[in-house]
């Protein structure tokens, strides 16, 4: 039975895809049209110029169809989170295989993906359009991995150490972390602090640790990926760390 256009209009955007997926082809051309201005938005916060009739806007389109077609509710129960991740990478590796374009668009600061707002690390130097991409395309993945241990992205801006020793303390225990194979195991099997561990490797109380649970974490991820610009910006915080 094929489904009213008027009655789409109360259906969320998994339940069109389910529809699409039993049969009623027409979906997918509702689901364009439905969220045609989110696909723009997305492409025109990238390029911070209007998007309509671009070689952007129609990466993006394409992008938004495989969405539709890679979409498994199991995995990732958001279509539209997943759709503008898929976008955004699809924008990312079009602006990488043109590189011509890169050198239109100086930034100044490393733009949320989501709401815009700024994440700043000190002094950081104007970047060209394709490294923006790259960070942008970072900063998800890392959201991502943050929301695995029950943290928020938006959180680390609040809770980063204002002084430079704790700052390092931090580091030197992401660090540690990272190199001791059975903390590591620990933290990636359980998703918590292996406390017990960190503190028979340092002269440090519980209390300061759990404290400094969410930012200690968030380091030590960047430490495992291959987020190459975000491990650039922490670089200092892990020479702190080797001079404790």
């Amino acid at each position: 039975m094929q489904t009213k256009m008027s009655e789409c209009v109360s259906l969320e955007p998994e339940e069109l895809i389910d529809r699409l997926r039993d049969g009623e082809t027409g979906m997918r051309e509702y689901l364009i049209q439905t969220y045609w201005e989110y696909i723009r938005s997305i492409v025109s916060r990238m390029t911070g110029r209007k998007a309509d009739s671009t070689d952007e806007f129609s990466v993006a389109l394409e992008a938004f169809n495989e969405a539709i077609d890679g979409f498994d509710g199991s995995k990732s129960p958001n279509f539209l989170g997943f759709a503008g991740l898929v976008i955004n990478r699809r924008v990312i590796d079009y602006f990488r295989k043109n590189k011509r374009f890169g050198a239109e668009y100086p930034f100044s600061s490393l733009a949320d993906e989501n709401d815009g707002n700024g994440y700043e690390p000190a002094a950081v130097q104007p970047l060209l359009l394709t490294e923006q991409f790259e960070i942008q395309d970072e900063i998800l993945t890392f959201r991502r991995l943050l929301s695995e241990y029950g943290i928020a992205f938006d959180d680390l801006i609040q809770i980063a150490p204002k002084h430079t020793d704790t700052r390092a303390m931090c580091a030197a225990i992401a660090k540690k972390l990272h190199e001791d194979k059975n903390l590591s195991a620990s933290l990636s099997a359980d998703k918590r602090l292996p406390i017990a561990g960190l503190l028979s490797a340092f002269s440090l109380n519980r209390k300061t640790i759990e404290k400094n649970r969410k930012y200690i974490i968030a380091l030590y991820l960047i430490l495992i990926s291959d987020m190459e610009i975000l491990k650039g910006y922490i670089e200092s915080y892990i020479k702190e760390a080797d001079a404790i």
